[in-house]
């Protein structure tokens, strides 16, 4: 349901990808948080400062409790990352799973 992208480089990240695809961004008042915008002026995606170390794609995906999905991702294998925090939209969780890749899982306000 949403995407953010970690990197060291959030600015020319930003132009890049404006450059490659036309990706509109508007700045969404959250320390330098940008999102980008797709026809019509729904946000889909941000770009946030982060260390390099960290930088990537990081996919959101809606849970209905985020608790039980947690526990049951742990219980196929998966690391918590980042125990769960609140954000303007929700609360999110970042697991990675067995192989190492991270993904987000949110439980929307």
């Amino acid at each position: 349901m949403w995407f953010d992208l970690n990197t060291a480089e959030a600015v020319g990240a930003s132009e890049f990808y404006q450059e490659l695809f036309g990706w509109e961004v508007a700045d969404a008042g959250v320390g330098g948080y940008q999102s980008w915008i797709v026809d019509g002026g729904q946000p889909w995606a941000g770009v946030v400062a982060a260390p390099k170390a960290s930088a990537g794609w990081l996919p959101y995906v809606v849970v209905d409790d985020l608790e039980a999905a947690t526990k049951r991702a742990v219980s196929l294998g998966a690391t918590v990352v980042k125990e769960a925090s609140e954000g303007p939209a929700g609360t999110s969780v970042r697991i990675a799973d067995p192989g190492g890749a991270q993904i987000a899982l949110f439980k929307p306000r």
